[in-house]
């Protein structure tokens, strides 16, 4: 008999045409664009990251949008049991994705490999960023151990339900059964939600926090002690806000990255800036022609943004933000006017 009382009954998820992108949230209202660079120098810098929220908050769309700024050179390892994630469309771009099927939590086929035998012959791909569709079952650990020792690649990233990082934490480390100790494997969460501003009766997707996991803290910590704020989100203005810790250059995720790229506390802060000026200018752009927020583009602009910064390699003085933008602004400026010819 089927599940539904009144016979049978199908549920559609409808998925965008073409992938999301971070200049496309911020015409959303989303994200910032300083949400969207942080965002971006967190691909970059090959963090770990897990994208949050309830049932239809988000989560994919921002995790397909925040695939779009890890570097083509590195390969993709993608393991879901819903396909979800626009494999297609990132391999015509040139990214490098080899996507894996699971067993579904729910219709378990024997024809179908179980998440953590698929995790696991992910881990021995060697060197990638592996991107987990929903973070859920007892393959969890399996994770969180290869994140402790070094062998998960370059970053891991994926969507967990949970409505705060509190609920992350606790479904991670009390329900799944990870060590608290091995979830410090995790750079950072993001909480995506469905506010209802006002208390109007209309919701809206918001990233609500971007939230750090600090290192130092002990097996039985409050959940307080285990996340810093990055970026919060102010209910009274329909707007992410920085904290003090990002105005300050107090970030532990931060440092880490820069640490990582030889470069100072100042200079990645100065690094993320840019790349929020660079999200800005093209999503005030996409008001006026929204192909130029469409991933093709971004994949242009991102690629266009590392060839600068390649050339500041050999400033004694380290990179020169400030040139590396001007020559970016020129190149999108020629770009967007001939692209809005090509359109007409």
């Amino acid at each position: 008999d089927p599940l539904s009382a009144n016979g049978l009954a199908y549920a559609f998820r409808k998925h965008a045409r073409t992938p999301w992108t971070l200049p496309r949230l911020i015409n959303t209202g989303s994200i910032t664009p300083l949400a969207a660079g942080l965002l971006s120098f967190m691909m970059d810098g090959q963090s770990s990251v897990l994208v949050a929220g309830d049932v239809g908050a988000g989560k994919t769309s921002l995790l397909c949008a925040m695939l779009l700024e890890i570097p083509q050179k590195y390969r993709i390892l993608t393991i879901e049991d819903t396909r979800e994630i626009p494999i297609s469309d990132l391999q015509q771009l040139g990214w490098k994705v080899q996507g894996m099927n699971s067993q579904s939590a729910i219709i378990k086929s024997s024809v179908e490999i179980a998440p953590d035998v698929a995790l696991r012959a992910a881990l021995r791909l060697g060197n990638s960023s592996l991107v987990i569709g929903e973070v859920r079952g007892p393959e969890v650990a399996v994770l969180y151990e290869a994140m402790q020792i070094g062998t998960a690649g370059n970053s891991v990233i994926g969507t967990i339900h949970g409505a705060s990082t509190k609920a992350v934490y606790e479904r991670i480390v009390y329900t799944l059964g990870v060590p608290s100790a091995s979830f410090k494997g995790t750079d950072a969460v993001v909480v995506c939600s469905n506010t209802r501003l006002g208390g109007s009766m209309t919701k809206t997707k918001r990233v609500v926090q971007v939230s750090e996991v600090n290192s130092t803290w002990d097996d039985g910590a409050d959940y307080t002690e285990v996340f810093t704020d990055i970026l919060s989100f102010d209910a009274s203005i329909d707007s992410l806000v920085s904290t003090d810790i990002l105005d300050r250059g107090q970030s532990e995720l931060i440092g880490k990255v820069a640490k990582k790229w030889g470069i100072s506390i100042d200079a990645a802060s100065r690094n993320i800036r840019m790349r929020a000026k660079i999200k800005g200018r093209m999503a005030e752009a996409g008001l006026i022609n929204p192909a130029l927020v469409e991933a093709d583009v971004v994949s242009m602009s991102n690629n266009m943004f590392w060839l600068f910064m390649d050339d500041e390699k050999t400033n004694p003085n380290g990179p020169d933000y400030q040139n590396i933008y001007n020559r970016w602004s020129e190149w999108f400026d020629d770009f967007s006017s001939g692209y809005l010819t090509t359109s007409e």
